[in-house]
């Protein structure tokens, strides 16, 4: 398999990728808090969700693996901080000192023991009532991957030499269980991204 960073550094590269942001994270501003602790972008890519929340005046910290992806995003909107960071590695932050993180089709390329330890990460460094606002690559999306080879888990295939895991409303619940998460708004629809449409979940939540 290729390294994640390689693979990212590489798709970032094309020019025809843009930040085009389809207005997901609305629905959550009402819970946001301008003067509260920073919302994170993991996985930010070229960096659409950061800059629609830096637009509307939220704090902000753009974080992706791809230097590629952030020297595009330094260079396009100098004012927006970002990080480079590898997620999978631990989060740098300090606990319960961010009001949200947003991964927005981010958390879906681990194994399933990587996943648990980020999403432990994003908790730990999450304030009490702390959001994480995530999109996911749905089952459905499965029949459009580029020749997905299965892995030893379910639900992890191989894909364009990187791993990619779909989820259906029970993965979900595994991996972000009642217990310590309320859900606030969970919803399969389709989106276009990178000039293509695609299935996805989108999950709301809340820190219990």
């Amino acid at each position: 398999m290729k390294r994640s960073e390689t693979y990212w550094n590489e798709a970032f590269a094309d020019p025809s990728f843009r930040p085009e942001h389809d207005g997901w994270l609305e629905r959550y501003e009402p819970l946001l808090d301008r003067n509260a602790g920073p919302i994170l972008d993991l996985g930010c890519g070229l960096g659409h969700n950061a800059r629609t929340l830096h637009a509307a005046g939220y704090p902000v910290i753009a974080c992706d693996l791809s230097e590629t992806a952030l020297e595009r995003l330094r260079r396009e909107q100098p004012e927006l901080p970002v990080l480079r960071m590898d997620m999978a590695a631990g989060l740098p932050f300090a606990d319960g000192s961010l009001q949200a993180a947003v991964a927005d089709l981010s958390l879906h390329y681990f194994d399933e023991k990587t996943t648990f330890g980020i999403v432990r990460g994003i908790r730990r460094a999450l304030r009490e009532d702390g959001l994480l606002l995530c999109r996911l690559n749905a089952v459905e999306e499965l029949k459009r991957a580029p020749d997905p080879s299965p892995t030893d888990e379910p639900y992890l295939y191989e894909s364009e030499g990187i791993l990619r895991r779909f989820f259906d409303r029970e993965q979900i619940e595994r991996f972000f269980p009642i217990a310590e998460w309320e859900p606030l708004h969970v919803q399969e629809y389709e989106s276009d991204r990178y000039g293509r449409v695609k299935r996805l979940w989108e999950v709301g939540l809340r820190m219990i």
